[in-house]
């Protein structure tokens, strides 16, 4: 990809990621092009990758491997570049392949991170002498590994115009992101579906390839066609690509492809855990918050409270419904507005936390961090100085990466001892078509389990900071 017309597909292929970058974090990312290379023309375009990392998670450092697989080359052992982002940090290499890699050439980027973390790229042209605010380029996202078409799946791109009235030329291209050599057979088709012409590719281990359509047809006149393209051998798995662009005004748009059956399976499966452990997390971190915070209410009247071990709030007391309503950050980086009531053993509410007659603590609110939010009813009893544990019960619902669900606390018993994690009891959270229950065991780390579809998944959840990790 050393001229002009080659580079404008890298270029291309950004606008079809534009509808990933809404969502998608993970711990396997693809960004199936990246360059610094010079095209032809006067002046010569001079084209950039910036890369962007974000790590969401409000407590862990993201440990990543980002890695360069050089096009049209195996990649067995690729160019490896280990970084750390802080929690909550967004990294940003501005030409990613000289001053991260320092190299050139084009490619693709994968992305592995002990953590999720959020990636995505714009591929630029900034001719020599000129400003980057005047530079012309797309934006695209990281993609899951596990979006990659494996042997048996057929993807379609769409917008093959090529040698055609509109005077388009089209490129298409692979990523191989398993490790393993893959042959894929690759068909032109017209309009109406009729086939064109086929030819199979084959791609080494982490291979990067792109190609002008006219590979498959040389003489190739066409419009609003077609490629479709099956793994038909090999273990590896591939992303494919389309790019069309206007031969006058060299304007561009990308194509994706077609993504196989079942992804909206592990995309549900993901937002479920996810779910869950925004649940686990927030409802002992809230138990604790209110015992906590109860015997110093009302102490310094409803100015700003000082701060108490992790919590800093504020609190005011309503007489005529009992309830106070408490605004603070959770250690974890949530923040918090809640309404929460003192009730002796006859529901009769109080102003002061009494530790000889309180029995409950009700607390209704929501608790908001970077990945969702969860609203909560919930109902505390064994709140007495002579209890040792809370029995937490209750209903709620959360948002997730914009998936919506509901769950349920059940008898969940968390020891009053500062910094203790549940013994026992369950969560059942239910999004979509999957309902999840977590079980406590007095650890860090609480375990959920669901079956989808007939078959069965397990997993971790760090009650510190709420990321999932699979069994």
């Amino acid at each position: 990809m050393r001229n002009r017309t080659a580079l404008a597909g890298v270029l291309v292929l950004l606008a079809c990621a534009l509808p990933l970058r809404a969502a998608f974090l993970g711990t396997d990312l693809v960004i199936v092009a990246t360059a610094r290379a010079q095209g032809k023309g006067t002046p010569p375009a001079q084209f950039y990758s910036t890369l962007w990392i974000t790590n969401p998670s409000l407590a862990t450092p993201a440990k990543v491997d980002v890695q360069l697989l050089r096009q049209g080359q195996a990649n067995p052992t690729p160019l490896t570049k280990p970084i750390t982002i802080a929690a909550g940090e967004t990294r940003k290499y501005e030409n990613v392949l000289q001053s991260l890699f320092e190299t050139d050439g084009s490619g693709a980027i994968r992305i592995l991170s002990n953590i999720p973390v959020l990636a995505s790229s714009r591929t630029y042209d900034r001719p020599d002498g000129t400003d980057i605010k005047d530079s012309k380029g797309l934006f695209f996202a990281a993609i899951p590994s596990f979006f990659a078409a494996a042997r048996g799946d057929t993807a379609h791109l769409q917008g093959v115009s090529e040698g055609g009235a509109e005077d388009y030329r089209y490129n298409f291209g692979f990523v191989e992101v398993a490790g393993k050599s893959v042959k894929i057979r690759t068909t032109l088709k017209a309009e109406s579906g009729a086939p064109l012409g086929s030819k199979i590719y084959e791609l080494a281990a982490f291979e990067a390839r792109q190609f002008s359509v006219r590979d498959i047809v040389e003489s190739v006149a066409t419009t609003n066609g077609r490629i479709e393209a099956t793994v038909i051998e090999g273990d590896g798995s591939v992303f494919l690509y389309g790019t069309a662009i206007a031969n006058g005004s060299q304007d561009s748009v990308g194509f994706e492809m077609s993504f196989k059956d079942g992804l909206l399976t592990e995309t549900a499966n993901q937002t479920s855990e996810g779910l869950s452990a925004l649940t686990a997390e927030t409802v002992p971190a809230i138990a604790r918050a209110c015992t906590t915070i109860a015997p110093f209410l009302g102490l310094a009247g409803s100015a700003h409270q000082p701060s108490l071990n992790d919590y800093d709030y504020t609190a005011t007391y309503d007489q005529s419904t009992g309830f106070w309503t408490v605004s603070l950050t959770l250690p974890t980086g949530q923040t918090a507005q809640f309404q929460m009531q003192f009730q002796d053993a006859s529901g009769t509410p109080s102003k002061l936390y009494n530790p000889l007659l309180t029995e409950r603590i009700i607390a209704n609110g929501s608790a908001t961090g970077i990945l969702g939010t969860v609203s909560f009813n919930l109902v505390m009893t064994g709140a007495k100085a002579s209890s040792v544990n809370l029995t937490i019960n209750g209903t709620g619902t959360g948002t997730y990466q914009g998936v919506s669900g509901t769950f349920e606390v059940i008898n969940v018993i968390q020891p009053k001892v500062p910094g203790s994690y549940p013994i026992s009891g369950t969560i059942r959270a239910v999004a979509g078509a999957i309902t999840v229950t977590v079980s406590f065991n007095g650890t860090q780390y609480a375990t959920g389990t669901y079956t989808y579809r007939n078959r069965s998944y397990t997993f971790t959840i760090n009650l510190q900071t709420g990321e999932v990790i699979p069994s």
